[in-house]
């Protein structure tokens, strides 16, 4: 039976818990709307609730949350994504991951705001879920299948439905694997996909009849018009070619990491740059009621490739050394074939062939090298399959350099666990600081700070300039971007309708949106306290798990070798500034020592939290 909603909340969480092959529908507080909006808000509020301090990231007990966003369900260009929540295998912190697509929008229509899983079944199984019809159904034929396998199979046995599902590396439990969907698009970092592996889970299949009707829809067609054509302005390099459009600008200035995070830039830039990649895509895809389609499609060897996407040619291309776009695409079907995050996967590859340039690692199955590349394709293999070597490498790179030894913990290249993405910090200051502080370690989309540096514009303030290479200001920049994307993903918005300094999606096109959507009118303030509130939360749960103020740091080497090559070259982080610009980010955010004050609680109205930020 098809129902229409008015407004934009289901109004539902649907709790399942695999060990007793159980389920209940639980109604949402319109408070906690009120409070956290929905997507990440809701889901940091539901990890934070549901878990006892000091859960393993693998135990029965640690959920896996996934959630829609208040304008997941209704045709617009940016409302398409679905996020999940979790404590991470790789860095024992918080753990969250987005993806785009149609699987967001099918989770709504089902009835649903968020899905919460506990449990682990006793044998491989999928679940169903139509509606309020949820059935725990037998995956032993889908067990050891690929992504692709495993989603052409249950789409042809599940007309019309969506599906999320993991590969061999999440059932191996390889600590960066990720949950997969449609044909390429990944819930890619901090080990999602592990948690979905140990709970023996191999897929989700989604449908659902419901059906959503913004309450103005006057005011919301209004903004989608602006926004479709703005971006035909703003976003010409992303419809051309995709993602890598950005490797022309962190080329330039030296900040694209290259020959694992030993150079700044790649002399072989016109061998794999975007406009050979242009050769190879043969077509573009959307995301539900998109108009961007930045998704670009390669074929090798008979096959369709998403992508590659910029942060996968960066971690398998300069990261590695590469100069065949060939050997990087191939790399990237493989990934998304076996379920494994490509930023990871591209750095721990690069490590591999870092330590053997060192001299530290010798002995290995595989003769990969910077001069033998190829053999990432084997190592790839290994890894999803925990095969010789690649068992180690499967733990990501920081408890893997602790297993090997020797020097191998200097030379690797994380923070609180987490592999880095494709911005040098030693090439931009704000990068240096967004790593270091950020929720799920090293990462690039909790504030997207690199763009910023890169174009010298203020995310917010038109006349203001950004000096990439001063650490002045910097940290301002960071808190803002950080609480206007925490609102995006609690809204559950794609970030390319919504870059810094460019939008077109600002703060008051998200006030407008809201409206649009609930009939309840909010200001910039409301919105930016939303954000703070859910970034205060989600530092709360890390502190909970251990996280102390050393953890946001970066690794030695970025504060003690210089960039050898590119326009940043001989650039290195400052530790004294870095240190100061860390004390001015927790100075603004109100914490003390890197724990949020009293006061500051009190404020964003989580004095219900105080005792888990001063117990520890």
């Amino acid at each position: 039976m098809v129902v229409n909603l008015v407004g934009c909340y289901a109004g539902f969480i649907l709790h399942i818990d695999l060990s007793n092959r159980t389920f209940k529908k639980v109604s949402i507080e319109s408070s906690i709307y009120k409070l956290f909006i929905g997507g990440k808000g809701l889901g940091i509020k539901l990890l934070m609730d549901l878990t006892d301090p000091g859960i393993e990231a693998l135990s029965p007990q640690n959920p896996l949350i996934f959630v829609s966003g208040p304008m997941e369900g209704i045709a617009f260009p940016a409302a398409n994504r679905i996020g999940v929540i979790f404590k991470s295998p790789l860095t024992g912190f918080y753990g969250e991951a987005y993806a785009g697509g149609f699987i967001g929008v099918e989770v709504k229509k089902a009835g649903y705001d968020a899905i919460v899983i506990t449990g682990r079944s006793n044998n491989p199984i999928y679940l169903d879920i139509f509606d309020d019809n949820i059935e725990f159904r037998n995956a032993s034929h889908l067990w050891g299948k690929t992504t692709f396998e495993c989603e052409n199979i249950l789409k042809s046995d599940h007309k019309g439905s969506q599906v999320l599902c993991i590969g061999p590396a999440g059932e191996n439990l390889v600590k960066y694997s990720c949950i997969s969907h449609d044909a390429g698009r990944q819930l890619g970092r901090c080990g999602c996909g592990t948690v979905m592996g140990s709970k023996n889970l191999k897929a989700i299949v989604v449908k659902g009849s419901h059906r959503f009707e913004e309450v103005n829809s006057e005011l919301l067609n209004s903004i989608k018009m602006e926004i479709i054509e703005k971006t035909k302005k703003t976003h010409q390099g992303m419809m051309k070619y995709g993602t890598p459009a950005i490797s022309i600008l962190t080329n330039t200035t030296g900040s694209l990491p290259s020959m694992y995070w030993v150079d700044g830039a790649i002399e072989w830039f016109e061998n794999i740059g975007p406009d050979v990649l242009l050769k190879h895509y043969y077509k573009s895809s959307t995301c539900y009621a998109c108009h961007i389609a930045c998704r670009k499609h390669s074929r090798i060897d008979g096959f369709d490739v998403e992508g590659p996407e910029y942060e996968t040619w960066f971690a398998l291309g300069s990261l590695c050394g590469v100069k065949d776009p060939q050997l990087i695409i191939k790399a990237n079907y493989l990934c998304d074939a076996l379920g494994l995050d490509t930023i990871s996967t591209g750095n721990i590859v690069a490590f591999t062939m870092h330590l053997r340039e060192k001299g530290i690692l010798k002995d290995i199955e595989v003769n990969i090298s910077y001069s033998n590349p190829e053999d990432m394709l084997k190592l790839i293999e290994m890894i999803a399959y925990r095969k010789g070597f690649g068992n180690i490498l499967a733990e990501g790179v920081r408890k893997a350099s602790e297993i090997i030894g020797e020097n191998a913990v200097y030379e690797a290249i994380h923070v609180k666990g987490l592999e880095p993405p494709a911005y040098d910090p030693r090439a931009l200051k704000a990068v240096a600081l967004a790593y270091a502080i950020s929720c799920r370690g090293a990462c690039h989309l909790r504030h997207i700070a690199h763009r910023p540096n890169l174009t010298g514009q203020h995310p917010f303030k038109s006349e203001v300039k950004v000096d990439r290479l001063s650490y002045s200001g910097q940290a301002e920049i960071v808190k803002e971007l950080e609480d206007f994307y925490a609102v995006i993903d609690s809204m559950i918005l794609c970030k390319f309708h919504a870059l810094p300094g460019i939008g077109p999606i600002l703060w008051s096109e998200l006030t407008k949106l809201y409206s649009a959507v609930t009939g309840i009118d909010v200001s910039i303030s409301y919105m930016v306290e939303v954000g703070e509130r859910i970034n205060n939360l989600v530092r709360l749960y890390n502190i909970r798990e251990g996280l102390k103020t050393e953890d946001d740091n970066l690794p030695e080497r970025m504060f003690k070798e210089p960039l050898r090559y590119g326009a940043s070259k001989g650039e290195t982080v400052n530790r004294d500034q870095f240190i100061k610009m860390r004390n001015e980010y927790y100075n603004i955010r109100g914490w003390i020592d890197g724990k949020p004050s009293v006061d500051t609680l009190k404020r964003l109205k989580l004095d219900n939290y105080i005792k888990a930020s001063y117990s520890r």
